[in-house]
Formats: C-alpha cells, sequence, structure tokens
C-alpha cells in the first residue's frame, strides 16, 4: 500500500512537471535577399612561446562587418561579408589580416559555414589555405530541430581566427530565454575542443601550428528575426610550431600557448 502510494504521488509529480514545461521553440537564422546587418567585432589576443628563446605577445583587433544577403534557396544563403579595419594596437605579436576584405560565403539556416566562394572577387579554388583559413562565420552553431529550455546538442564546428583545419565537438545549450522591446530573445551557451593545424605569422616568420584548442561562449540570439544580436568567445590553445625564417635559413621548431578573445556586438 506505501509503495503504490509512493508510485502515484511520484507519477502526479512527474505529469505536472511536464504540463508545465515550456513548448519547445525553433532555432534558425533568417535569410532574406537584401537584407544587411553590421557588427563590430574585437579580438584580443595573447600568446607565450618558446621558440628558440622564449617571448610573449599580443594584439588588440577591431574590424566594422556588414553582412547582405544576395540570394537565398531552401539549405540557406548566399552570404556577401565585407569587413573594414578599425584601429589596432601590437605589442610583440602579429595581428591577421588588417587589410579590408570582402568575401562569399554559403551558410545554412543552422549557421553551418557550408562553403567559401571567393575572396576580394578572387575564386576560393585560387586561394592558398592560410588565405582561406582566416574566412570563418562567428555564428553559434544552432539545433537542427527544436528544443526545450536547458536542452543540449551537438555539432562538428569549424573555429574562427585563422585555423586551416579545425573539426572542435561543440556542444549547445539553451540557457535562457527573455524578451525585450524588440521580440523574443534566446541565451545560448556552447564549448567544445579538437584538433587545430593553423599557419599564420610569429615574429620568427612563417608558421604553421599543429595542437589542440577548448573554445567556449555565449551568443545571444533574436529568435523573431533569426539573427545574431551578440556573442563572445575564448579560445585557448597548446602547439607544436614550426617557423620558416626565411632567408634561406634552417626550420626552427618549438611549442605556442595562444588565448583568444572575440567579442561581436550588432550595430546600427
Amino acid at each position: 500500500m506505501v509503495m503504490s502510494w509512493l508510485t502515484r504521488s511520484f507519477m502526479c509529480v512527474a505529469l505536472i512537471a511536464v504540463s508545465c514545461r515550456p513548448d519547445a521553440i525553433e532555432l534558425a537564422y533568417v535569410y532574406d535577399a537584401g537584407r544587411v546587418l553590421s557588427y563590430q567585432m574585437d579580438a584580443h589576443a595573447e600568446a607565450r612561446w618558446d621558440i628558440r628563446g622564449t617571448g610573449s605577445g599580443s594584439y588588440d583587433v577591431s574590424f566594422e562587418v556588414i553582412e547582405t544577403v544576395q540570394s537565398v534557396d531552401a539549405t540557406g544563403a548566399l552570404v556577401l561579408v565585407e569587413m573594414r579595419p578599425l584601429p589596432a594596437e601590437e605589442r610583440g605579436l602579429p595581428s591577421p589580416g588588417l587589410e579590408s576584405r570582402s568575401f562569399s560565403l554559403r551558410l545554412g539556416t543552422d549557421g553551418e559555414l557550408q562553403d567559401v566562394l571567393d575572396l576580394n572577387g578572387v575564386a576560393a579554388s585560387a586561394l592558398s589555405n592560410e588565405e582561406i583559413g582566416f574566412i570563418g562565420t562567428y555564428r553559434p552553431a544552432l539545433p537542427m530541430e527544436r528544443i526545450h529550455l536547458h536542452d543540449s546538442w551537438r555539432v562538428a564546428r569549424d573555429i574562427a581566427a585563422g585555423a586551416t583545419f579545425s573539426q572542435l565537438d561543440m556542444r549547445g545549450v539553451l540557457a535562457a530565454l527573455g524578451r525585450d522591446e524588440s521580440g523574443r530573445l534566446a541565451t545560448i551557451d556552447f564549448d567544445g575542443s579538437g584538433p587545430v593545424r593553423w599557419e599564420t605569422l610569429l615574429p620568427q616568420g612563417a608558421a604553421t601550428l599543429e595542437g589542440t584548442a577548448d573554445t567556449s561562449g555565449s551568443a545571444i540570439f533574436d529568435i523573431d528575426g533569426g539573427f545574431l544580436r551578440s556573442g563572445d568567445s575564448t579560445t585557448v590553445g597548446d602547439f607544436e610550431v614550426r617557423v620558416l625564417p626565411g632567408g634561406g635559413r634552417a626550420p626552427i621548431s618549438g611549442t605556442l600557448h595562444l588565448e583568444l578573445e572575440l567579442t561581436v556586438n550588432q550595430s546600427d
């Protein structure tokens, strides 16, 4: 009798909990041909290295980013992205890509980078791995199905900031729901890790880096508008480094620890 009463009580509580749970919602990027979105992207990086001697450096760079949706189909959209550099500060660590650039991407409704088509009018097939590596998307990956508050999902995701190979196993969480005068908002937390191969410039010369990276962050997503309001992420990596100093000098090797903080905010 006691067990039966406990069982019925537990079932009643469970039914109440289920009935009170908010309905599942859909999170998807909305692309309308001709739509223009503007952002400011700020990056702060710090590095420590031991490459024929120890050293450290950092930089702060910012870009004005303008996205224009050029065409739309059932799987996503063709988007033109223009990046215009703002004043930068380098302290012993070269910052990547301080020139203006524009590139065309194919993006899925979940934010997936499906394809890079061109950079500054040059077809992607004619670009080097290093040039392609600096092209990415700062959108958090969205779930492919409707989800409830506090649900999580997993997706393979490319890392930003110049990685030429970086399949991160990412986990997203619908951390909070809210509303402001413009509509419904979703707070998305995310984290992940994976192998990275990266080509970049260091004070010693052109370098290839191979290692692992961990990234985490959060984003505010406009549910009704289908676009990113803001986002921030931190990526930490440890790498084995091979540097080509140039001038016919022999390659040198060493290690590098890199921390990158990236912030994106929608601008008027």
